[in-house]
């Protein structure tokens, strides 16, 4: 016998935990894909300047776009889970989208910091600092195209 209770819980959308995991991970795989596709578009329809200064500046703005993408990405997918809702993450895979969604964030508040501190030092020390800063910002969305890419590889081996 079918309760009120029992048709209204069958006619409820996904939990809310689970749509703002979608819609997270959606958002930020749109701007991901969108900066890279305007990137493009606008890097080759550029004349080449003298100096440079041009090109560096989109290559710095859009990358800061494709990070903030994975970010999104990364938090979206963070987002626990019941049993049958959403995307279910092992420990692992969530250690590293929690890697993924934090490192960028770090090395881009660190930016400023190093910029206080650096100028005193020697060359090699800043050399290993910018390499520090570089493995960080990179590291994040590999974290989180390694976790998507275990999720994707554990699905498939079931």
């Amino acid at each position: 016998m079918s309760t009120t209770s029992d048709s209204l819980m069958k006619g409820l959308p996904r939990s809310v935990r689970a749509s703002l995991q979608i819609g997270l991970a959606v958002l930020g795989t749109l701007l991901v894909l969108g900066s890279l596709v305007w990137f493009a578009l606008v890097f080759t329809a550029m004349s080449p300047s003298e100096s440079g200064f041009a090109e560096g500046l989109a290559i710095v703005v859009f990358g800061l776009y494709v990070l903030v993408g994975f970010v999104v990405l990364a938090a979206g997918l963070w987002i626990p889970q019941r049993e049958d809702d959403g995307i279910q993450f092992s420990p692992r895979q969530r250690t590293l989208l929690a890697y993924g969604a934090v490192a960028p964030v770090v090395s881009v508040l660190v930016i400023p910091i190093g910029a206080t501190i650096a100028p005193p030092l020697t060359e090699p020390v800043l050399s290993i600092l910018v390499a520090g800063l570089v493995a960080l910002v990179l590291s994040g969305p590999l974290a989180t195209l390694l976790a998507v890419g275990l999720k994707l590889r554990s699905r498939i081996d079931r």
